[in-house]
């Protein structure tokens, strides 16, 4: 287990290098000059002087390597530059986003998994019931409609026909209700039918056979084997969409002006703040590959038969 977890936390490094070769590629590829971005985000007209000027500011005058390497010192000193339209570090802005963008993506999930779980889980217990008509009926619901428009029906009439939460903003858990039940329904919709589909499946397993017939209580069998097995395939669901919740949900935020790491990303671009954008791209690929740490680990942990194919491996 801990050479695993070493061998994956290594594997961090050379996705980082990539991240930052990328990020500083992305300069030169970009037909927009960060100097002349800078000028335009501080309403500066731009000069031929000024111009040089902050491009050997910005280092843009030095060959391309030496670019990349200063940008990987930098960023192992989490200075990830200034931002060219609020003129405050880069870093100190994102972690002020942050702690919200966790805050959603973390309502959201335990939402998601509060109800897909007892929902997908009776639906395959019982197939063809009314649990599992609903599921269904559930699961297109929350597959088809958009986030967007989800959201807005929300506001309508949550907060503007009955008043019941903030229209938007953050600070009490009423500003968190509403967006992340937008954000959960496309999940309930997608752990719903996986787990439904996956406790089918390990219902037709020898290993349920035997077990009743063992005589071991119906519940148990269920609970302690079924379940167990059959939530892995959600679990590896959930590991993707932790990565896409924790490096912000643009569409929700926008909607709901939740000032989170997606919508400060989103501002970023329109801006053309090029530090922005960068230490997004960095931050995203790091927490899509320690999301998808954590939920092996959790997985290895309800199936043991994984960590020993691991060890195996190893």
């Amino acid at each position: 287990m801990g050479t695993y977890i070493f061998k994956r936390l290594i594997s961090i490094i050379p996705v980082f290098l990539l991240a930052a070769l990328l990020t500083t590629g992305m300069i030169h590829l970009s037909p927009v000059d960060p100097a002349e971005a800078y000028l335009a985000a501080a309403h500066i007209q731009p000069t031929d002087e000024i111009l040089e000027q902050k491009r050997q500011e910005f280092g843009l005058d030095q060959p391309f390597f030496n670019q990349y390497i200063n940008s990987i010192m930098k960023i192992c000193q989490l200075d990830f530059g200034i931002s060219y339209v609020s003129n405050k570090q880069v870093w100190d802005e994102v972690i002020s986003r942050i702690p919200v963008t966790i805050q959603l993506a973390l309502g959201s999930i335990l939402i998601a998994v509060l109800i897909s779980i007892p929902l997908g889980f009776l639906a395959g217990v019982k197939k063809n019931s009314l649990i599992d008509h609903f599921s269904r009926i559930l699961s297109f619901l929350g597959a088809s409609i958009p986030s967007f428009w989800l959201g807005y029906l929300f506001i309508f009439f949550f907060s503007v026909k009955l008043d019941l939460f903030p229209v938007e903003g953050v600070g009490t858990w009423q500003h968190l209700v509403l967006p992340s039940v937008t954000l959960a329904l496309p999940l309930i919709a997608i752990y719903t039918r996986l787990l439904r589909a996956s406790v089918l499946e390990n219902l037709q397993q020898p290993y349920v056979l035997f077990a009743r017939t063992r005589g071991i209580n119906e519940r148990t069998i269920m609970a302690k084997h079924v379940l167990r097995i059959a939530i892995s395939p959600m679990i590896t669901g959930l590991g993707m969409n932790l990565g896409k919740l924790l490096t912000g949900t643009i569409i929700v935020e926008a909607v709901f002006s939740w000032p989170g790491f997606g919508r400060y990303f989103i501002e970023a671009i329109f801006n053309r703040d090029i530090p922005v954008i960068q230490c997004y791209v960095l931050i995203a690929a790091i927490l899509f590959i320690v999301s998808n740490l954590i939920v092996d680990l959790i997985q290895m942990y309800i199936d043991p038969r994984i960590s020993r194919k691991e060890g195996h491996q190893q």
